[in-house]
């Protein structure tokens, strides 16, 4: 037994990086090193994109995504190759998971507060998502990274921001340039100190409000108990009623999403996309964030209904 004050440092299970797309690349890149990697077609343009940029050597195929959000993976998933499967707005993907001989990756980046079981192999996400951070990502096991240099440009103005046009303009700048990076001080102090429990049941409010009091279209999702919604996505009748009230929110002063545009990737290489571009073209993704109460809710049904009476 040796006793010395120089010793090696404690660590815990969990990899932090400057953002979700970088956490997904170390694990491509470094730790998995596929030779194919399987994507669902319903899914954030920064998986497609970190594909295209860091890995244009592997193969890239995508799985189709139904209306429910039921996913229709590869019947086999192979030795060398990697499926990505995601928890979509903090509710558990229940779709039973193919064989598979390779990896499986899980995203985490929408529901890393709901109270949901890993499945298998690695799990990984973004912290921006939910929280009010200016960067971070994490994969759900310790390694050791080597980052790479970053002067983390987008993280400035994120934190220099004004209004809500200098945020926008950050967002641009991760899509256009990032980097393998840790997570920043500020984000992580942030972190540290968030009440879970609070946040998850705030937005459970909002969105149970929301659900309840909201006379247009139908819900996307049915939200279990164990679950941390980060949008309330409405489902409209058709793209032009979704454009004419997200349009008249917009001018009340609410401002509403479109969960995803289909990235042109997916129409390129995919043949069966039909579910997720009549999502992209019906959905309207509305804000439950915990930094908001059942007033600000209300304000939105208020909204909803002056609209409906409007005549749409």
């Amino acid at each position: 037994m040796l006793i010395g004050s120089k010793l090696p440092p404690d660590h815990v299970d969990r990899t932090f990086f400057s953002s979700g797309r970088a956490a997904f690349s170390y694990l491509v890149g470094q730790v998995v090193k596929p030779r194919k990697v399987y994507l669902p077609t319903f899914t954030c343009w920064s998986l497609v994109a970190a594909m295209e940029r860091r890995f244009p050597e592997i193969t890239l195929e995508f799985y189709p995504v139904a209306r429910d959000l039921t996913c229709q993976y590869p019947k086999y998933v192979d030795k060398g190759d990697l499926l990505v499967f995601i928890h979509y707005f903090g509710y558990e993907n229940k779709t039973p998971l193919p064989e598979c001989e390779g990896t499986l990756l899980e995203d985490w980046s929408h529901s890393y507060l709901s109270q949901i079981s890993h499945s298998r192999h690695y799990v990984f996400g973004s912290y921006r998502k939910i929280m009010k951070v200016v960067d971070g990502g994490f994969i759900n096991h310790y390694f050791n990274p080597i980052y790479e240099k970053s002067r983390k440009l987008d993280s400035w103005l994120r934190l220099a921001s004004k209004d809500w046009r200098d945020v926008r303009e950050a967002e641009n700048m991760i899509d256009r340039d990032w980097q393998i990076a840790d997570i920043s001080s500020q984000s992580l102090a942030i972190l540290l100190s968030a009440n879970d429990d609070l946040i998850r049941q705030r937005r459970q409010k909002n969105e149970a409000f929301l659900k309840a009091g909201l006379k247009i279209g139908s819900p996307l999702i049915e939200y279990r108990p164990q679950e941390c919604p980060l949008l309330h996505n409405r489902l409209l009748s058709s793209q032009e009623e979704r454009d004419s009230l997200r349009a008249y929110l917009a001018a009340k002063g609410v401002f509403t999403s479109i969960q995803w545009p289909t990235h042109p990737t997916v129409k390129r290489l995919s043949c069966d996309i039909a579910d997720t571009v009549w999502l992209e073209a019906h959905i309207l993704s509305i804000p439950v964030s915990h930094d908001y109460g059942l007033n600000d809710m209300e304000y939105i049904v208020r909204c909803t209904d002056a609209w409906l009476r409007c005549g749409k």
